[in-house]
């Protein structure tokens, strides 16, 4: 049975991700797995940090991702098909820019794995993004 893809927009702060860890920890969802720029997945401090968050909310995993790989894609369709949880900013880095345009692989992971999808808002009035709304929607209508 596909698994669950989680999809957050829009990403601008390097907060959100943990804002987001904690929403599904509050929400009983999880554990989630995060692909990570590999300049934070793989730096040896941000790494534990973000370890230590992700464990403590929920038992979350945070993998390395080059947003260009496409066997980065293929590895997180395999947790997908594996019944399990992934949370992916589809429009990628450059957090400067708030209304970027989505990356074609998140589009592409929903097709492919069949998996339900939500649609998750964070609102970024405050210092601490939050969570303002999940959609949830089926398959290819992400």
């Amino acid at each position: 049975m596909p698994g669950l893809l989680i999809l957050v927009r829009p990403h601008t702060s390097l907060l959100d991700g943990l804002a987001v860890a904690r929403e599904l920890y509050r929400q009983g969802v999880g554990p989630a797995v995060f692909p990570v720029d590999p300049d934070y997945a793989l730096h040896p401090v941000w790494r534990r940090l973000l370890n230590v968050f992700g464990k403590h909310y929920g038992g979350h995993e945070m993998i390395p991702l080059d947003a260009g790989s496409f066997m980065g894609l293929r590895k997180l369709l395999q947790i997908l098909r594996d019944d399990k949880v992934v949370v992916v900013f589809p429009q990628g880095i450059g957090v400067d820019i708030p209304d970027r345009p989505d990356a074609p692989g998140a589009r592409w992971l929903a097709m492919k794995s069949k998996c339900r999808v939500w649609n998750m808002r964070l609102d970024h009035q405050q210092w601490w993004p939050r969570v303002s709304g999940v959609r949830l929607s089926e398959g290819k209508h992400i």
